[in-house]
């Protein structure tokens, strides 16, 4: 009899040591943006390298970074830190440029606008036109230029549809000169075409096919 109540309580020891275990162990998800298997392997070795997480994998067509971890040893703040500091946006913070401008072309993701780098002035006026490029790294360059044309209160160039959108404080300033100031810097529009030597001086990542 007192072999089974010994057995007893050691099976419920057993069991609530197990339940308290799996009590601080949590999964959650969240997203983070990346582009290539690269930042795969950079999300989750960052992630991974906190002590508390059990599991880290990040899926590259959706965005979505899943966990397991111990929340009694790291939070989901803490591991969106990590992945912060090695260039990666996530749903809880924003990577400094710094770290995001040292990732390989191929790795920079089209980032969401940082509300730091719109002009204050308000907009009365808007178009679009087609600019060629690749990637996050062309994205920062393209918005970067027009944004640098006085009268221009924002630009916004999608990568999948080559469209740059720019809104204006002032409907003086035209897309002709919006378009110049972008082909300088290497970019084909549908009203310029780059320097030969300035598209050649663009990193390779970002050296779009050319139309003849």
């Amino acid at each position: 009899m007192k072999k089974q109540v010994k057995s007893f309580v050691s099976l419920v020891m057993v069991l609530c040591a197990v339940f308290l275990s799996n009590a601080q162990e949590k999964s959650s998800e969240f997203e983070v943006l990346g582009n290539c298997n690269g930042c795969k392997k950079r999300i989750e070795k960052a992630a991974n390298s906190l002590q508390g997480v059990a599991s880290a994998t990040w899926n590259k067509d959706t965005k979505i970074l899943q966990m397991a971890y111990d929340s009694n040893k790291t939070s989901l703040e803490e591991v969106s830190k990590a992945i912060n500091e090695v260039g990666h946006d996530t749903k809880f913070g924003r990577a400094s440029d710094g770290a995001y401008d040292a990732l390989p072309g191929c790795c920079q993701y089209d980032r969401k606008s940082d509300s730091s780098s719109v002009s204050t002035e308000t907009a009365v006026a808007s178009f679009d036109f087609q600019v060629s490029g690749n990637c996050g790294m062309c994205k920062k360059r393209i918005e970067k230029a027009a944004r640098a044309v006085p009268g221009v209160t924002n630009a916004e160039w999608n990568k999948e549809t080559k469209m740059v959108n720019i809104a204006v404080s002032d409907k003086a300033v035209s897309k002709d000169k919006v378009s110049e100031a972008i082909a300088a810097i290497g970019h084909d529009t549908e009203f310029h075409r780059a320097e030969a030597s300035t598209y050649d001086d663009l990193p390779g990542c970002c050296q779009y096919d050319r139309m003849q």
